[in-house]
């Protein structure tokens, strides 16, 4: 009996599994194509590995084929059955072969659409991170543009800032220019009308000296005449009554001459007393007296850089032909001031003026100071006014420069940077000490004038200075003169 063998079911798995392998291959090709670009490159290492199994399955099939040919070699009876199958197995590898070769090709193509994807993904990584890069830059920039805008607009508010108070500080100077220029012209006036009376003044007295000096000799010749007319008188009696009568003519005209005489003296002394109560056109009167000095560094400086010795010694000597010239100083005092003020003599009660002496006592205190710091004249008025209640009349103002330290500032201009400029500093000070002293030091009281402030100025250079000393002086009744450099 012919024994039959059951037909081994390996080989129906086998091709279950190729068959189903190559429909999973072809799926997963479908999705590989429909998926996007940066999918594909997964899909593609997959199908790779998917390729790589049916390879090792198809090995292992020959392999079993291989074991399945050399037992149908050991069993006769399932040979034709066997090559059936066989024949059939190698059709089925022959397609599985196409398919695995096709497979392969469209692996190619899909492994060469990967590489150009991957390129192209590369490529767009890296126009990204260039994008991002430019992104950053262009943030970066766009910061410090706003940055900039910000910076920018503060400035430019600044700027106009400052264009709106050079406006009006230029407004105010032209109005103050103006003001000065016609100032200007009625001193000009003023002085050439002085000077006409000057000099009308002095013909006058070349006129008057030579009457006096003519009716002097007149005098001298009707006194020889008289001293002749009593000898005469003695000597001849007949003309006693002539005489008499020429002596009393005489007697008459010497008592004229003598009348003319004393107008002629009252006249030159009230002229000389007007002459010597002036200082460079200061009218110097007085009789309870401040004098405010100067000490900052300045006084001892010809410009803001170079040291001047020979200054300092000006300063005292002006101060003292001021003080010499004062007609009815009775009580004076001196404040010096730079940074802060103090009291040139003890604790700032009157002295007795004593004339020469007095005026030796000053100029050996001032040569002795030594000019230093800044110009705190807030502090050296306000002292002198502290005099005001026990009689004080006038104060003699001696300085060179605009305010440059004490109150009158706030507090954004004290911490302004950049700070204040010097014209800028001097002009706020200067306008509170002015300020000051119309509403508080030298209001007007009841039974009480106003304190006089005749200020002198010293080489200054700034028309602001001279502007600001004219102002002082003007304000308070007093007047201005400015020292030239020698």
């Amino acid at each position: 009996m012919r024994v039959r063998h059951k037909q081994p079911t390996l080989v129906s798995m086998w091709m279950l599994d190729v068959f189903c392998c190559a429909l999973g291959c072809v799926t997963l090709l479908f999705l590989l194509n429909s998926r996007m670009a940066s999918d594909e490159a997964e899909a593609n290492k997959t199908a790779l590995i998917d390729l790589r199994t049916t390879e090792r399955v198809l090995a292992a099939t020959v392999t079993e084929r291989d074991q399945l040919r050399l037992r149908l070699n050991s069993e006769e009876a399932g040979r034709v059955k066997l090559s059936a199958a066989l024949t059939e197995a190698e059709g089925l590898r022959l397609k599985l072969s196409d398919e695995a070769t096709a497979l392969a090709k469209q692996l190619a193509t899909t492994t060469s659409e990967r590489d150009d994807l991957a390129k192209k993904l590369a490529l767009s990584q890296k126009e990204a991170k260039d994008a991002k890069a430019l992104a950053d830059a262009t943030q970066l920039a766009l910061n410090a543009a706003e940055a900039k805008v910000t910076a920018d607009a503060k400035e430019l508010a600044a700027v106009r800032a400052t264009a709106t108070d050079a406006d009006d500080v230029l407004r105010k100077k032209q109005k103050e220019a103006d003001a000065l220029a016609k100032k200007l012209l009625e001193m000009n006036a003023s002085a050439d009308d002085l000077a006409r009376l000057l000099r009308k003044r002095d013909d006058e007295k070349v006129v008057l000296t030579k009457q006096a000096a003519d009716l002097k000799k007149q005098l001298d010749d009707l006194d020889a005449r008289t001293a002749g007319t009593r000898k005469e008188y003695d000597a001849a009696a007949a003309q006693i009554k002539d005489l008499t009568k020429k002596v009393s003519e005489a007697n008459v005209t010497i008592v004229d001459l003598q009348g003319d005489k004393a107008k002629l003296a009252d006249k030159f002394d009230k002229l000389q007393k007007e002459t010597d109560a002036r200082f460079a056109g200061i009218v110097t009167a007085g009789k309870r007296v401040v004098f405010l000095v100067d000490i900052s560094g300045s006084m001892a400086k010809r410009d803001s850089e170079t040291a001047d010795p020979t200054k300092w010694p000006i300063v005292v000597e002006t101060v003292s032909k001021v003080m010499r010239s004062v007609v009815g100083l009775e009580k004076y005092q001196v404040v010096i001031f730079s940074s802060s003020a103090k009291w040139l003599f003890g604790t700032g009660d009157w002295r007795d003026y004593e004339g020469e002496k007095s005026i030796d006592d000053v100029k050996k205190a001032l040569t002795a100071v030594k000019p230093h710091e800044d110009t705190n004249l807030h502090a050296g008025l306000e002292k002198a006014f502290a005099l005001r209640e026990s009689g004080l009349d006038v104060i003699y103002l001696f300085s060179d420069g605009l305010p440059t330290s004490g109150p009158g500032l706030t507090l954004a201009e004290q911490t302004r940077r950049p700070p204040l400029s010097e014209l800028e500093l001097g002009e706020k000070l200067g306008k509170h000490i002015r300020k000051n002293l119309a509403d508080t030091w030298n209001r007007s009281l009841a039974g009480k004038p106003r304190v006089k402030i005749h200020a002198v100025g010293f080489f200054f250079e700034s028309p602001d200075v001279g502007a600001f000393l004219w102002a002082l002086a003007r304000e308070n009744d007093g007047s201005f003169v400015g020292m030239s450099r020698p």
